[in-house]
């Protein structure tokens, strides 16, 4: 819900210059129009995922145009980069996970299957996810869209050569406790299991590869508020 004299978000997969013009198709002037309730030439704030956001009037004709009129706001990128590696599980609970994630400032989500991940076709979960992550960064007033990766394994992901650059942290109930080290980290992948959590063979094959299991405590959380927890914890 939008606060009273706030101006609607909307995100626009184009490139955006000031006085330019940018014509809108039919599914979001529908979405302008019939559920955000924005009418001719009203002001509105868009933005295309680069870090800055503009002012711009929306005009209603044959076609539906965005007028954009002056830069709004900008932002560098958080400092701490964040990717979650998150097990697939059941369509509820992965949604609420990825869009309170996109609300706290993920960077980077990746689906995994695990053995235990929720049985499906994952494939067409895929623009699902993209449509809650755009509808998630305009209502937190995020300025960048996080990147989804397409679906992986667990065991390809686990040993990719390419996360060394990030402290990889499997968060367990049997892990160790999260130290000063770990959060001093600006750069973190957070893997975290689905219901029922990670197999020990699981476990044993990410020890393997030299990831830190770490617990939050001795609470057992469900899997979409262990990811809210785990990136509250990193950031501060």
């Amino acid at each position: 819900m939008v606060q009273p004299n706030k101006l609607h978000r909307i995100y626009i997969n184009k490139d955006i210059q000031i006085d330019g013009k940018i014509e809108i198709n039919i599914e979001k002037t529908i979405h302008l129009k019939n559920v955000l309730r924005i009418k001719n030439n009203q002001n509105i704030i868009v933005f295309n995922g680069d870090g800055v956001e503009y002012l711009a009037e929306i005009t209603y004709l044959e076609k539906t145009i965005v007028h954009i009129k002056k830069e709004n706001r900008r932002k560098a990128l958080d400092v701490h980069n964040i990717v979650l590696a998150q097990s697939i599980s059941s369509s509820k609970h992965m949604d609420f996970t990825i869009q309170k994630s996109v609300e706290l400032g993920i960077n980077h989500i990746v689906p995994i299957v695990s053995s235990r991940s929720h049985p499906g076709n994952y494939e067409n979960k895929i623009k699902h996810w993209e449509k809650i992550i755009i509808n998630a960064v305009e209502q937190s007033n995020g300025l960048y869209i996080p990147k989804l990766s397409p679906i992986i394994t667990f065991d390809k992901y686990i040993k990719a050569d390419n996360l060394d650059q990030f402290h990889k942290i499997c968060f367990h109930i049997n892990g160790r406790s999260l130290n000063e080290t770990d959060k001093s980290k600006n750069s973190h992948i957070m893997l975290i299991g689905p219901e029922g959590g990670f197999s020990d063979s699981e476990i044993s094959s990410l020890e393997k590869f030299h990831w830190n299991i770490i617990s939050l405590g001795d609470r057992i959380f469900r899997t979409e508020t262990a990811s809210i927890v785990a990136q509250t914890i990193l950031r501060n």
